[in-house]
């Protein structure tokens, strides 16, 4: 069957969401993207399609780290064949980077990072998570992408730990990325106990709240958000659109999503720039 693509400039990932706001850190002199979806390898067309915008107005432009908060390292490196493919795909085209992401990243969704460096667009990646079974896999890498730069990998055990490396690093531009299932402590799906259990509504907020110093930092910089929502990972959909919820009460005012035609004040914003 042949598909006919209605709009060819405007196609996105499956059930993927975005909502352009104004900067968390600059206000209305700038604006981001927030884009949310399930599976996480989408976030693969995301950052794309961020940093090729961002490359229109700079073309030696070196695209931004990541930092992701996730359960799992997400870190698989594309194999010989795969890289073939990604040396194949034409970054300009919406439809063929969808369906790239949708069809061609490993549906286990552990791929999009390596992919993107290997493509050189993300810059270093910092993850804080909890998957890692031996002392070698917190070690520090380094990836040679396609066109022969160096991509730095940490990966931190310890949130406080990110911080403070963040908070004396030179990075200047970042991807945000989150997958929820982070939130999960126990994890039968990850292999982790029998039932799911989870961080307090108190712990996500105190780690995810704007005047927390590594949010700011990374908000002063931030070029793009991503969330994953991953329900069957974080114990149901109910349980994930719970701290989806969350999250939206801690960033947003009115929450993500929200549009009123012709009424400005009622659309999307960052709920800690209503004041300033």
């Amino acid at each position: 069957m042949e598909l006919h693509f209605r709009n060819i400039d405007y196609v996105t990932p499956p059930g993927s969401l975005t909502d352009r706001l104004s900067h968390p850190y600059y206000g209305e002199s700038s604006s981001v993207e927030v884009s949310l979806f399930h599976d996480h390898r989408y976030a693969f067309f995301f950052w794309n399609k961020w940093t090729q915008d961002l490359r229109k107005k700079d073309r030696k432009f070196a695209p931004p780290g990541l930092v992701t908060i996730d359960w799992h390292q997400d870190l698989m490196w594309p194999n010989e064949t795969e890289k073939g493919w990604l040396d194949g795909l034409d970054l300009l085209n919406n439809r063929d980077v969808s369906l790239y992401a949708w069809a061609n990243l490993t549906s286990i969704n552990d791929g999009q990072i390596m992919a993107a460096a290997y493509l050189n667009l993300i810059g270093n990646i910092y993850i804080h998570c909890r998957q890692g079974r031996f002392d070698s896999h917190w070690e520090d890498e380094i990836f040679i992408d396609k066109y022969s730069n160096k991509h730095l990998i940490k990966k931190f055990k310890g949130y406080d730990d990110l911080e403070r490396y963040l908070s004396m690093s030179t990075e200047n531009k970042i991807y945000f990325d989150i997958d929820l299932d982070f939130f999960t402590l126990d994890n039968p799906l990850n292999g982790v106990g029998k039932n799911f259990t989870y961080l307090t509504n108190k712990q996500i907020t105190e780690m995810l709240k704007p005047n927390r110093p590594l949010i700011s930092w990374i908000f002063e910089r931030m070029k793009g958000f991503t969330i994953a929502i991953e329900p069957e990972h974080t114990g149901g959909l109910l349980k994930s659109n719970k701290i989806l919820g969350l999250i939206d009460s801690i960033y947003f005012k009115p929450g993500l999503f929200s549009n009123y035609a012709w009424q400005w004040n009622k659309q999307t914003n960052w709920k800690h720039l209503e004041n300033k």
